[in-house]
């Protein structure tokens, strides 16, 4: 009997433990794909509640840091070219695009009020057989990466001859016809001359002028959808310029009502003027959309550095004074060129100038990309930070490709990718 009741106590516990062994083997191992359940006979075990997953952290927010390029209309060749900036813009953890689509009165995108540019087609008017702004646009967004149409303002014309007869009729031939040479900026009382290599500038005393300008970025924001526009050359192009009838007349005009109004401050206002108008007419036809200007390196030469010929003085051009009022979402100086590679030490200098000038407005400080050292690069970068800038922008996406500095500011200032920042 002994041996029997041993039996038994054996036989029980053997049943008792193949009855766990199932019910283990039946439930799904965890993180695999759910498994069918096997019903068994034995007793089911008390249900424990599962320990809670922690849930993940939330992904850390992206800086603010707008990272912007020039892109401009000689850094493209073929329609693989928009590849390849787009893949090494975004690659550098860049985020904006400024991508130069009016040179002089021309475009790189689908006409429009003007003929095709002849950069891409070989022949101004000619159709490239396909869309730059609208590939740029399409890669860029898909890659994260803001563009902005950079539209040339006041530049009419480069050469020593006329534009050819082409549809749309170019600028220069559609004014002359209208305005004879008062369309023109005037050097001292005489009208100017085509040149080689020299742009003809437009006045911007004459309404005409001002309403061209105004139509390309309404037609540009209204059939593309651009983060922003990018005004360059907006500003006379020296200080003698323009005693041409049309000013002559205008400012008698205003002065006569304003005794103290003096030649100098009429002549900018006529340049802010055009600024306010690209605002308030072409920016509401795309939501979101964004107004900036380049401004010239020296806002008001209180050092010397250029012999006075600064900005507001030499070039009728109150940049800070536009960021100050909302006109533009930031002012971009051009802090770049031979008189910043003689003086790099210049740089903090006026960018700190131009931040504090242009309070409560933003600044995004240009930094030349031709510079033989990446570490004076990276200290302008650094500089522009402490000062409060909302970013950089780097003139050129060709001198960014010559000297191939890409890797190093992946590497090195531009470690950890950031969002644009914007006001």
């Amino acid at each position: 009997m002994q041996v029997y009741r041993i039996v038994a106590l054996v036989l029980a516990g053997l049943a008792v433990t193949l009855g766990l062994l199932t019910l283990w083997q039946a439930r799904p191992a965890s993180g695999s794909e759910q498994q069918p359940w096997v019903e068994v006979t034995a007793t089911p075990l008390p249900e424990v509640a599962p320990t809670a997953t922690p849930a993940p952290s939330p992904t850390a927010a992206l800086p603010r840091e707008t990272r912007a390029v020039w892109v401009s209309r000689w850094d493209l060749k073929s329609h693989s070219d928009v590849d390849q900036i787009v893949a090494q813009v975004a690659g550098a953890h860049m985020n904006t695009i400024f991508f130069q689509v009016r040179g002089q009165a021309d475009a790189l995108y689908t006409p429009g009020l003007e003929p095709w540019s002849a950069v891409l087609g070989g022949a101004l008017g000619r159709d490239p057989g396909w869309d730059p702004l609208a590939e740029m646009i399409a890669r860029a967004h898909a890659a994260g990466i803001q563009v902005f149409a950079w539209v040339n303002a006041y530049t009419a014309w480069m050469g020593d001859t006329p534009p050819p007869a082409v549809t749309p009729r170019p600028m220069y031939l559609d004014f002359n016809a209208r305005y004879g040479n008062r369309w023109l900026q005037w050097q001292g009382s005489q009208p100017p001359r085509l040149a080689a290599g020299q742009y003809l500038w437009a006045n911007p005393a004459h309404p005409a002028v001002a309403d061209r300008i105004v139509a390309v970025c309404k037609d540009l924001l209204s059939r593309y959808p651009l983060d922003g526009l990018q005004l360059d050359y907006v500003r006379y192009q020296g200080r003698a310029l323009s005693l041409d009838p049309v000013s002559n007349q205008a400012y008698g005009a205003a002065s006569a009502g304003d005794p103290g109004l003096t030649r100098a401050d009429w002549q900018r206002a006529q340049v802010t003027s055009l600024v306010q108008r690209v605002r308030d007419e072409a920016l509401p036809l795309r939501p979101g959309a964004r107004l900036t200007t380049t401004a010239w390196p020296v806002y008001q030469d209180r050092w010397g550095y250029v012999d006075g010929r600064d900005g507001y003085n030499e070039y009728y051009q109150d940049s800070q004074g536009w960021a100050r009022q909302g006109l533009v979402s930031a002012i971009v100086p051009m802090l770049y060129g031979q008189t910043m590679r003689a003086h790099p030490e210049r740089y903090e200098v006026l960018a700190r100038d131009f931040v504090a000038g242009a309070r409560p407005g933003g600044v995004v400080l240009g930094i030349g990309a031709d510079l033989d050292s990446f570490a004076t690069i990276a200290s302008q970068i650094e500089a522009g930070r402490r000062a409060g800038a909302l970013g950089q922008a780097f003139f050129s996406y060709g001198a960014l490709q010559e000297h191939n500095y890409w890797a190093a500011l992946r590497d090195g200032p531009y470690r950890q990718p950031a969002e644009p920042n914007w006001p």
